[in-house]
C-alpha cells in the first residue's frame, strides 16, 4: 500500500515518513457493503480501522451516535484502552478502509508521542 494513502487520515497525516511506511507495509485493505457491521460491540479490539472512502454509523444499544466518513478512524477507543469494542459500527454506503493491527498502533504510539497524543485526544473527544 502506497504510504501517501495514510496521510489522507486526520490523525496520521503528521507522521513522519518511516513510520508511515511501516505501517502502510503491514496495513490491510478492507471494504464493506451498506449494511455491513464492521466492529461489533464487545468484540476484541484487535485493528483500528481508517475510513478512506463511504460512510459509518456508529451505534450503542441500537442508537446512532455518530456518522463518520473520509478520513476518520473507528475502533481507536478499543485499540487505545486495551478493551472490548464498546460499539457496533455499521456501513452507510459502500467502504473502502485500511485496517491496521493493535500491535502496530502500539509500537506508533510508544516512538511518535505526538501520535499518541492525537489518538488519545479522539478518544476522549468521543464520549458518546
Amino acid at each position: 500500500m502506497d504510504a501517501s494513502r495514510l496521510k489522507q487520515i486526520e490523525v496520521f497525516k503528521d507522521l513522519p515518513e518511516d513510520a508511515l511506511e511501516l505501517l502502510a507495509g503491514r496495513a490491510q485493505e478492507m471494504s464493506a457493503d451498506e449494511g455491513d457491521a464492521v466492529i461489533k460491540a464487545g468484540a476484541f479490539a484487535d485493528q483500528l480501522v481508517a475510513i478512506e472512502d463511504g460512510t459509518v454509523e456508529v451505534q450503542r444499544k441500537d442508537e446512532v451516535v455518530a456518522t463518520l466518513g473520509p478520513g476518520d478512524v473507528i475502533g481507536e477507543a478499543g485499540v487505545v484502552r486495551h478493551a472490548l469494542r464498546n460499539a457496533t459500527v455499521v456501513a452507510t454506503s459502500p467502504l473502502k478502509a485500511i485496517a491496521i493491527a493493535h500491535s502496530d498502533i502500539k509500537q506508533i504510539r510508544r516512538e511518535h508521542p505526538d501520535f499518541d497524543a492525537r489518538i488519545k485526544a479522539v478518544t476522549e473527544d468521543r464520549t458518546y
